[in-house]
């Protein structure tokens, strides 16, 4: 019997954990869109970690170093972690809310491969459409997105770019450098 109401008290953290898991990852990118027009989510922490808890900002960061990742200590790859998942939501979500006021986003087919997807999408705001392509891995807390794509354009490729070009100028302390400034310029902006 006490086994029983265990199970019974325990049954909401299941489902709950089990609910959030299963999330497709086309109704995952909606509820990014959902949390990101309601206000700054820099302002409100507990929305901000709603939203972060989309991402896998971990693996977007390995993506981004690539080959890198291999050469630098485990301090080096939470540094850099930390400082790409800080310059994207920097970057992004102050502006979310005022960007999403009355834009349209149509969905194409998700593409599911395994444990990895992507959602295709049509952004549309005052006659421009934006292709806008979003790519998900899943992990066993759920699908997380590990890229964006803006008109082929890919957040992970665009500052693995910028990166190399560091590294090949001024080794990882360029990198060190490139990060720093960037996260200098949006602090103080905010």
């Amino acid at each position: 019997m006490k086994l029983f109401f265990t199970l019974l008290l325990l049954l909401p953290v299941f489902v709950k954990a089990q609910t959030s898991a299963d999330v497709a990852p086309e109704a995952l990118i909606q509820n990014i869109f959902t949390l990101a027009q309601k206000e700054n989510p820099l302002n409100n922490p507990k929305l901000k970690s709603e939203l972060d808890g989309n991402f896998d900002f971990k693996q977007m960061s390995l993506n981004i170093l690539g080959a890198e990742a291999k050469k630098r200590s485990t301090s080096d790859l939470q540094w850099f972690e930390t400082s790409i998942k800080e310059i994207i939501t920097k970057t992004v979500y102050p502006k979310a809310p005022e960007f999403l006021k009355g834009v349209k986003i149509t969905y194409g087919s998700t593409l599911v491969d395994g444990t990895k997807a992507t959602v295709p999408s049509t952004v549309a705001k005052k006659g421009e459409k934006t292709d806008v392509s979003y790519s998900l891995v899943k992990s066993t807390s759920g699908w997380k997105v590990i890229d964006v794509s803006i008109d082929e354009e890919s957040w992970v490729k665009t500052i693995n770019d910028k990166m190399n070009k560091a590294l090949k100028e001024k080794g990882w302390n360029g990198v060190k450098e490139l990060l720093n400034n960037r996260l200098k310029a949006l602090n103080k902006k905010t």
